[in-house]
């Protein structure tokens, strides 16, 4: 008898899909670290190349900073697990220890590329002690790949494909708990010093009057009411469609799942640095789930579908348009409109993400591109949006990049806000992901009464078939 490997059936399709995101991926690192791209040969010195050695690790007595510690040893691990999984399904079958090893060297490779780069950059700085340390993130990556990188990725392909046919408000869901996570414990910078700690703890705030005193009352009520509540209905719905005799011990069950998930992250902020834990952010997000299991049982049965995700719809504006717009206090300042118009290595792509080059722009850009594509998948379900035209996704990216414009526009009037063309492209890029995933089989018709087609062949979709 045959012994049954770990591989997925499908192979060759797993394969060009790592393939694709490791390319993508070292575009990426190679596009945010060059940014903007003033190389100058000429510019280079003999000091630089000295500097070049000057640094933490190499320089024990060096002084860095946690976040580009940090962002410098996770930076790379993503690139070494994907290049080690797609050596490890080659067709000729592939050793750990080898694929290891060249996932190890790619990773160092680039990194030491990029650097050299960097020694004729007016505006980057090039450091040994960075390329060290990228070697050893791209190294780490590829170790845990190594150490059953392949059962993962097949075990998250065949889960994720199964999930998204079968039920795919199920990945909504996590997704949603993976921004709300990221969000809390932003701006990713752990500390596990005492002092830092105390410190943290001595600026909490455990009144909740004091608490609240932190934000508006608006503010309270859309970023944690309105949201935990949202989150509760969509953890009740787990499975897809249930008996109605359980739906309130689903609701109860979702509701107290959401609430320890609140007082989980709150805690944890006191391990973040420049964090405290806020009493208000607990009742809040409690308060939301107990509205979510309210409204999810007094809905039931008495809302229809279609209303539903025209619900959904407004919600998803008003909460992004908020996210950008609050506090509201619109001022004309013809100065400040003049100052803050961007120049031209401004609007290239992504700009102020690479030039700021943080963790918590990388949290920014899941966010933003995540809900435009729920926008955009939401108004396919509702009104057949962007879905049977052969130029779906563009108008879609357009539409979306658009509203995006909009945003930005209004931030010029708003002096606690800076606009930028990042959030634009963002915006752009969720609404065209919004449009291109393929929606799963229903059965009978859609919301928008039209059965989904295929853009090329135009029949009924089949989830996740090759194109």
């Amino acid at each position: 008898m045959q012994r049954q490997t770990d591989t997925p059936m499908d192979v060759p399709d797993t394969r060009r899909v790592l393939t694709v995101l490791s390319l993508l991926y070292s575009g990426m690192l190679v596009y945010a670290s060059l940014m903007p791209f003033d190389l100058q040969p000429a510019s280079l010195t003999v000091p630089d190349l000295r500097d070049l050695w000057r640094g933490w690790p190499l320089d024990m007595d060096a002084r860095i900073s946690g976040s580009d510690l940090v962002s410098n040893l996770a930076l790379y691990i993503p690139l070494g697990w994907m290049a080690t999984v797609r050596f490890l399904l080659n067709r000729r079958g592939a050793r750990p220890l080898l694929s290891l090893l060249a996932a190890a060297l790619l990773c160092s490779f680039l990194s030491a590329c990029i650097e050299c780069l960097q020694l004729v950059s007016a505006f980057r700085t090039a450091s040994a002690a960075d390329w060290l340390l990228n070697t050893v993130s791209g190294a780490a990556g590829a170790a845990l790949a190594a150490t059953g990188g392949t059962r993962l990725w097949a075990g998250g392909n065949r889960w994720l494909r199964t999930r998204w046919y079968a039920h795919p408000l199920d990945v909504a869901s996590l997704t949603l708990v993976g921004l709300i996570t990221a969000d809390a414990l932003a701006p990713y910078l752990p500390t596990i010093l005492l002092k830092e700690v105390w410190q943290s703890l001595k600026h909490s705030h455990f009144s909740l009057a004091s608490g609240m005193a932190e934000h508006p009352w608006h503010w309270w009520l859309l970023t944690r009411v309105l949201v935990y509540s949202v989150l509760v209905m969509m953890l009740s719905a787990w499975g897809g469609r249930h008996r109605t005799g359980h739906k309130l011990k689903r609701l109860f069950l979702a509701g107290a799942a959401a609430a320890m998930l609140a007082l989980v992250l709150e805690v944890s902020k006191l391990m973040i640095a420049s964090r405290v834990f806020n009493t208000g952010n607990v009742a809040t997000s409690w308060a939301g789930c107990c509205l979510g299991v309210m409204a999810g049982w007094g809905l039931e049965g008495r809302i229809t579908a279609r209303r539903k995700v025209e619900w959904s719809i407004a919600a998803l504006l008003a909460y992004v348009l908020y996210l950008a717009w609050s506090p509201f206090q619109f001022t004309w300042e013809s100065e400040r409109f003049r100052s803050l118009w961007p120049s031209p290595v401004e609007l290239l792509p992504f700009y102020h993400y690479a030039m700021g080059s943080e963790l918590n722009h990388a949290r920014l850009f899941i966010q933003s591109v995540f809900f435009q594509g729920l926008l955009v998948y939401l108004l396919r379900i509702r009104f057949g949006w962007f879905e049977h035209s052969p130029m779906g996704v563009v108008l879609a990216a357009l539409a979306v990049g658009t509203l995006g414009l909009l945003q930005e526009a209004g931030q010029f009037f708003l002096p606690s806000r800076t606009p930028s063309a990042t959030d634009i492209y963002c915006f752009a890029l969720g609404g065209a992901l919004g449009a291109w995933i393929r929606r799963p089989p229903t059965h009978g018709l859609p919301l928008d009464g039209k059965p989904p087609c295929d853009r090329e062949k135009k029949r009924p979709y089949s989830a996740w078939n090759a194109p």
